[in-house]
């Protein structure tokens, strides 16, 4: 049986340093940014419940989604907030449970960067990883990969846990501070780890 993984991390941790070296060793990777696109395609039930719930001005000439538009009023006010998540966040879980469904790998990953202790996700993950990082660099990659002002990269790290809040639910913590090749390396040995728990986790299954 396949062991269900979480990896988390705040903004500039590095999460998808990770997550693409665990993919380049063969680990099914599930992210939940990519799902929370798919499930607002035309034809999908999420779309139409949001268009029923946020008007038809959400949508574009063509029918897909008008995401600028909906941002806007989904978080015009906590209850709009309220009302986009409750029409997503259950269509996401079901998505990534069809994924995980499908794995025959020993273990899969699934990323979720806004990720809590209380999260519904929490319900069906075996273990949790958390990517750290320095906060000061962190806000320093995101300056320069975003092109973000410092106040933008702060403005979204408050509305986000800190590494510490994470690592208090989490199983394992890779540390992200150091250089490229470090955090590959400790990826790899958790990697490693992750398997042989899988194989442990199945002979107790089998006996």
């Amino acid at each position: 049986m396949t062991l269900i993984i979480g990896l988390t991390g705040g903004i500039g941790s590095g999460k998808t340093l990770v997550s693409d070296r665990l993919a380049e060793l063969g680990v099914p990777i599930i992210d939940t940014d990519v799902l929370a696109r798919e499930i607002v395609e035309p034809g999908q039930p999420a779309l139409a419940a949001l268009a029923e719930k946020f008007g038809a001005e959400i949508l574009l000439a063509d029918g897909s989604l008008n995401r600028d538009r909906l941002r806007e009023l989904a978080f015009s006010s906590s209850e709009a907030k309220a009302d986009l998540d409750q029409i997503t966040h259950p269509a996401i879980r079901e998505l990534t449970i069809s994924k995980i469904t499908a794995v025959t790998y020993p273990y899969c990953v699934v990323v979720i960067p806004l990720l809590t202790a209380d999260s519904a996700f929490s319900g069906f993950l075996q273990r949790t990883i958390t990517v750290s990082a320095d906060r000061e660099l962190r806000i320093q990659r995101v300056m320069h990969r975003n092109d973000f002002s410092r106040e933008q990269v702060l403005s979204i790290m408050q509305t986000q846990l800190t590494d510490a809040e994470r690592e208090a639910f989490s199983d394992d913590v890779i540390e992200n501070s150091g250089s490229k090749e470090a955090a590959i390396a400790a990826t790899d040995e958790l990697h490693q780890a992750l398997l042989n728990l899988s194989q442990a986790t199945s002979n107790e299954r089998t006996t």
